[in-house]
């Protein structure tokens, strides 16, 4: 009879540990925020993207989204309630920011700075909080002039161009040259 309970005891303390290893509330809450894993390069007076993501996939029309610099409260963008929060973001950023919605249930967001400035270069934060849960990804935004040369490690670049504008990127022997030319 002892080894008939000892075997029922050790299959309840493994299911003990396995419920302990869950997390409380339950994963369908959480997830993890992924930015771009290099610098992203925008050309002074074009568009550029900030895109992250949500992993595992799940739609973020309902989260809050925030951009922001060095500090939480210098916001680039912040999308709250289905809608844009403008009052806390900073005043060099209004009207030069929206969001990229294409792809929110797809747990895709994007901001979209307009006519990139040189100030707009650094780092930023991307911030996706859902109840009292949040996650953050960081990314870098490298501003270049009109003319750009430089020698980078073969990579995958993206470059956003205005329309109007015509981008052509050279990556031949590690040497990058990126031109802007503009139709008037």
């Amino acid at each position: 009879m002892e080894n008939c309970c000892r075997g029922s005891l050790l299959s309840h303390l493994s299911s003990l540990l396995l419920l302990l290893q869950v997390p409380a509330g339950g994963s369908a809450e959480e997830f993890m925020v992924i930015g771009p894993s290099g610098p992203i390069v925008a050309v002074l007076g074009a568009d550029v993207t900030l895109p992250c993501l949500v992993s595992p996939t799940m739609d973020v029309e309902n989260m809050e989204l925030r951009w922001f610099r060095s500090k939480f409260s210098e916001a680039v963008f912040i999308y709250q309630n289905q809608r844009e929060q403008r009052e806390e973001q900073l005043p060099q950023y209004r009207g030069r920011t929206s969001l990229v919605k294409d792809f929110l249930t797809q747990g895709e967001a994007a901001v979209r700075i307009h006519n990139v400035q040189a100030f707009d270069n650094g780092l930023y934060t991307c911030f996706f909080r859902m109840g009292i849960f949040h996650e953050e990804a960081g990314l870098e935004l490298k501003v270049a002039g009109g003319l750009l040369i430089g020698v980078y490690s073969p990579a995958v670049l993206e470059f956003g161009a205005t329309s109007g504008s015509k981008l052509i990127a050279l990556n031949l022997y590690k040497i990058l040259i990126l031109c802007v030319s503009y139709r008037l």
